[in-house]
């Protein structure tokens, strides 16, 4: 995704957000939805040339430690160390240099 997509994507729910806050107040649900996009989206916008550089197993990893927190949040304290053990270890076959 673009840079200037979500900055563009980034601005129309923050402005949704604000006309939901302004003309149909009691739309709780969508207006928490709006604000809360927003701010991911904008946060994602700021952040994108950064992101761009973090490896794909880091990336992969990451989300494989989300799933387990949302769904088996006792499950972390085992998962972790290992995910963890494993980037170690493939850091230290590949060898110096390489990334």
């Amino acid at each position: 995704m673009q840079r200037r997509i979500l900055a563009l994507l980034a601005a129309v729910s923050l402005l949704v957000a604000l006309l939901l806050a302004l003309f149909w107040p009691t739309a709780d649900t969508a207006l928490a939805f709006a604000w809360r996009g927003g701010a991911i989206l904008a946060a994602a916008w700021l952040a994108y040339d950064d992101v761009q550089r973090i490896p794909n197993w880091l990336l992969l990893t990451l989300s494989v430690l989300l799933i387990v927190v949302v769904r088996w949040p006792r499950h972390l304290w085992i998962v972790a160390p290992v995910l963890l053990l494993l980037a170690v270890v493939g850091r230290l076959l590949r060898g110096p240099g390489t990334r």
